[in-house]
C-alpha cells in the first residue's frame, strides 16, 4: 500500500503552474434573521426531478436531482442520513441528459440504469459502475417497439417506467404523443435485461384526460364537437387533447399487486390519483381524486410527483415540484416550489396526507430565477459585500425584480454574509425584471458607481447609470444605452485604455459586441463579433466578464453561455483582442479537472474574497442560486518567487513547512473545503502542522505572502 501511494505521489505534480483552476467553495457562512442557510452555495433548485441511486457503492441510496429549467444535474451523498452535496458525481453522468431523468434497474444487476429524453423518444444508458466509480454505456440510442417505430415521448412529459405486469421486466407508460390524452402501454416482451417492446394497449386503464379535473372512463372518449382531437373539458371550452406536458408516477398505492398512477398536466394546478381497480394484466381506472387525497398539493402550474425516502425512515416519501421548462406567464413562485409529503403510512400502503415540509431549497440562496451577482464594498469596511439581482418574483402574471444585499460581516480573508436587505435600493417599486447590476468607477473618483440593465413591459430593455454619492447610496438613474434586448448581458470595461468605460454586450445568439465610449456614455457604432466570438446556436445568452485571474498583471476574458461551460481567454483585452484557444477544463473535482456543467442562464462576477490576490468567480445561475468558485490558478508574474518545502510528504500526521516569505498558510480538501487557515508563516522558519484530524486523501497547501502572491503544493495524507 505504501509503495502504491508513493508511486501515485511521484506521478502527481507537486506544484501547479501555468493553469486556471477553480473549486467549489461551500464554506462561506450565510445567515438571515439569525438563521444559518446551511446549503447556501449549492445553487438553488427549480423544476427539480428527484431520483435515487447508490453513487459511491456504499450500500445506501443517494440523491440525484435533474433541474429541468437549468438543464443540469446535482448529486447528493447520503452521509449518516443527511444529504451532502457532492457535485463531482454529477460530472460522471452522461452530458446529454435532457428534459427528464429516470433511474431504474432494467438488467437486474442491482445497479440503477438511466433513462432520458431524446428527439426520438427515450434513450437508455446502462450502469457499468465498478469499485465505487460511476460509469455508463449507451444501451439504446432510442427505444423502439416491435413495428420498428420509435417509442415517442413528448419532451414536455415524464413517462412512467415500471414493471406493469409483474414479469420482472420494465415496461413503459406514456401519454400518447401528439393528439390524444390516453396512455400508451408498451409492454416489455423480453425478460429482465431486455429492452424489447410491443404496444400492448393504446388506452391503458381505460381512461382519458379531457381537461383539468375532467376525465372520461370506461373506454368512453372525451366529449367532442366532431373535430378530431378536440374535446370539451369541465369548463365547457374546446381543448386539444394532450395539450401541454404530462407526467406519470406509477406505483402500487394500495398493495393489491397492480399499478396505480399519479398524473399531472402542464396547464393544471393539481396532481391526480387514479386507482387501478382492475389487475396487473387488465388495468381499469374508474375515478380520479386530487392528491394527496385529504391535503391536495396546489401548484399554479404543472406539478410533478416523485418518490424517495428523504427523511431516512425506510419509507418512500412524496416529493412535489413543478415540471415547467420555463416560467411562462410568471405563474410560479420559484423560490418555494419543492414540497415533501412524509409517508406516515407503511411501505405497502403509503399515506401522504400530512402537511408538506420544505426540502433543500429553503436552506439555499435561492432568489427564484436568474441570479445576477456583483461584488462591492458597500459599507466601506475593506471586504467584499455581495448584491444579487434576479429575473423577479412572481406577482400573479408579472414579476418584480429586486436586489438582495448580502452584508459581509466577516473580513477580507474569511467572508461571512448576512442577508441584510431583500430590496436594496427599492427596485421592487420600479416594476422591472431581469435586473443585472455591475459596479465600476465611471468617473475616476475612486467610488464604485452602479450600472444596471433592467427590462420593462416584457422586452423593453435598457441600461442605466447611478453615480455613487457614498459607498452605499447612489444618485438618480440616468439611461445610457438601449440598443439591447432582454437576453443580452452587459459588462463595462475600458477596452481602449482612454480612461472611460466601454460596453461589452454578450448577445442572445452567443456572439459578443463592443461599443466604444466616445465620452459621456456616448457609445459609437457596434463592433459585432468582437474578438471573433460569433453566433453560436449551441451556446446562446453569452455573458462576458474580465478580470486578472492568475495574478500576472494581464486581464483575461471569461465567458459563459447556455451550454454552462466557462471559457477563459488570455489577454491583453484591447481593441485588437482575438479570442482563441480558451481554457475550459478549469473545474477541479477530486483529482480531475472538468469543463463546467452549470446549466443555462448563468452570470459571472469576480472579486478577491479571500485576499489571495486571485479573484474568486461568483456564478449566478438560472435556478436563482449562486456558486462560489474559489481560485487556485497558478502562473502569475515573474515576481512570484515563493519557494516552499514540505516534509514528510506523504505524511500520516505531522507536516513541516518552510517558506521563503512571510504570510499565512491554508489547507484545503480537493473539493475546496477549508480544513486549516490563518496559519502564520515566518520566512525561513519551520512550521510544524498536526494533520492527524484529516482523513486519508489528497489536500492542497496554499502559501499566501504578505504581498498577496501565492503558491500551492499537494499533500498526501495516508495511514
Amino acid at each position: 500500500m505504501r509503495s502504491t501511494l508513493l508511486l501515485f505521489l511521484i506521478l502527481l505534480p507537486i506544484t501547479l503552474k501555468g493553469q486556471f483552476e477553480f473549486r467549489f467553495n461551500t464554506n462561506i457562512p450565510v445567515s438571515e434573521n439569525g438563521i444559518q442557510k446551511t446549503r447556501a452555495w449549492e445553487g438553488g433548485l427549480n423544476a427539480a426531478q428527484f431520483q435515487t441511486i447508490d453513487l459511491n457503492d456504499d450500500g445506501t441510496l443517494d440523491l440525484v436531482i435533474y433541474n429541468r429549467i437549468s438543464r443540469n444535474i446535482e448529486t447528493y451523498l447520503n452521509v449518516n442520513n443527511t444529504y451532502v452535496w457532492h457535485p463531482e458525481y454529477a460530472y460522471q453522468f452522461p452530458a446529454d441528459v435532457v428534459h427528464w431523468l429516470i433511474l431504474k434497474d432494467y438488467d437486474c444487476d442491482g445497479q440503477k440504469d438511466l433513462f432520458t429524453s431524446t428527439a426520438l423518444g427515450i434513450k437508455v444508458y446502462r450502469n457499468t459502475s465498478t469499485n465505487g466509480v460511476l460509469s455508463w454505456e449507451e444501451a439504446e440510442a432510442f427505444l423502439r417497439f416491435d413495428t420498428g417505430t420509435n417509442i415517442q415521448v413528448s419532451p414536455t412529459d415524464i413517462p412512467g417506467i415500471v414493471d406493469v405486469n409483474g414479469d420482472g421486466a420494465l415496461d413503459i407508460l406514456t401519454y400518447r404523443f401528439g393528439t390524444a390524452s390516453s396512455v400508451d402501454y408498451f409492454e416489455n416482451t423480453g425478460s429482465c435485461g431486455d429492452l424489447t417492446f410491443t404496444r400492448a394497449e393504446r388506452q391503458w386503464g381505460r381512461f382519458e384526460e379531457c381537461d383539468c379535473d375532467s376525465f372520461a372512463f370506461g373506454g368512453s372518449p372525451c366529449p367532442t364537437n366532431g373535430i378530431e382531437g378536440a374535446a370539451f373539458g369541465a369548463n365547457g371550452q374546446e381543448a386539444v387533447q394532450h395539450a401541454g406536458g404530462k407526467t406519470i408516477l406509477p406505483f402500487d398505492a394500495d398493495n393489491d399487486g397492480d399499478i396505480d398512477i399519479i398524473s399531472s398536466d402542464e396547464f393544471c394546478e393539481t396532481l391526480y390519483f387514479l386507482e387501478n381497480v382492475g389487475d396487473a394484466n387488465n388495468a381499469v381506472m374508474s375515478s380520479v381524486l386530487s392528491y394527496p387525497i385529504n391535503n391536495p398539493a396546489a401548484f399554479s402550474i404543472f406539478p410533478s410527483a416523485f418518490l424517495a425516502d428523504v427523511d431516512f425512515d425506510g419509507l418512500e416519501d412524496l416529493i412535489i415540484s413543478t415540471n415547467v421548462d420555463e416560467n411562462i406567464g410568471n405563474q410560479i413562485d420559484l423560490t418555494d416550489n419543492i414540497k415533501v409529503y412524509p409517508n406516515i403510512g407503511s411501505a405497502n400502503t403509503p399515506d401522504f396526507d400530512q402537511a408538506s415540509i420544505p426540502f433543500l431549497q429553503n436552506e439555499m440562496v435561492d432568489l427564484g430565477e436568474n441570479a445576477y451577482p456583483a461584488l462591492v464594498d458597500l459599507d466601506n469596511d475593506g471586504d467584499q459585500d455581495l448584491i444579487v439581482g434576479n429575473k423577479g418574483l412572481s406577482t400573479g402574471n408579472s414579476v418584480q425584480a429586486n436586489i438582495t444585499f448580502f452584508n459581509n460581516e466577516g473580513n477580507r480573508f474569511l467572508p461571512d454574509y448576512n442577508i441584510f436587505d431583500r430590496d436594496f435600493l427599492g427596485f421592487t417599486a420600479a416594476n422591472v425584471s431581469h435586473l443585472k447590476p455591475q459596479f465600476a468607477d465611471a468617473d475616476g473618483d475612486g467610488d464604485q458607481d452602479l450600472f444596471y440593465q433592467a427590462t420593462t413591459n416584457g422586452n423593453d430593455t435598457r441600461i442605466f447609470y447611478r453615480e455613487a454619492a457614498t459607498p452605499s447610496t447612489f444618485e438618480a438613474p440616468i439611461e445610457i444605452f438601449s440598443d439591447n434586448i432582454l437576453d443580452d448581458n452587459p459588462f463595462f470595461y475600458d477596452i481602449d485604455d482612454d480612461g472611460d468605460l466601454d460596453l461589452l454586450l454578450g448577445r442572445r445568439l452567443g456572439n459578443l459586441s463592443l461599443f466604444i465610449n466616445q465620452g459621456g456614455f456616448n457609445f459609437g457604432n457596434e463592433i459585432s463579433d468582437f474578438g471573433g466570438i460569433t453566433t453560436d446556436f449551441q451556446g446562446l445568452n453569452l455573458w462576458p466578464h474580465i478580470a486578472d485571474l492568475n495574478g500576472d498583471g494581464e486581464d483575461e476574458l471569461i465567458t459563459i453561455n447556455s451550454s454552462g461551460t466557462l471559457s477563459i481567454y488570455d489577454g491583453p483585452i484591447d481593441e485588437n483582442f482575438v479570442a482563441s484557444n480558451p481554457s475550459q477544463n478549469v473545474l477541479r473535482l477530486n483529482d480531475d479537472t472538468f469543463s463546467t456543467r452549470l446549466g443555462r442562464q448563468n452570470s459571472i462576477t469576480s472579486g478577491d474574497l479571500f485576499n489571495t490576490g486571485r479573484p474568486a468567480l461568483i456564478i449566478g445561475n438560472g435556478k436563482g442560486g449562486v456558486f462560489v468558485l474559489e481560485n487556485f490558478s497558478t502562473g502569475g508574474s515573474a515576481s512570484n518567487n515563493i519557494q516552499v518545502a514540505v516534509s514528510p510528504n506523504p505524511t500520516s500526521d505531522r507536516l513541516s513547512v518552510v517558506a521563503n516569505v512571510n504570510g499565512v498558510a491554508e489547507i484545503y480538501s480537493v473539493l475546496g473545503q477549508k480544513k486549516f487557515f490563518d496559519i502564520n508563516i515566518v520566512s525561513g522558519q519551520t512550521k510544524s502542522l498536526d494533520l492527524g484530524s484529516l482523513s486519508v486523501g489528497v489536500y492542497i497547501l496554499r502559501i499566501i505572502s504578505n504581498e498577496n502572491q501565492s503558491t500551492t503544493k499537494k499533500i498526501l495524507v495516508y495511514r
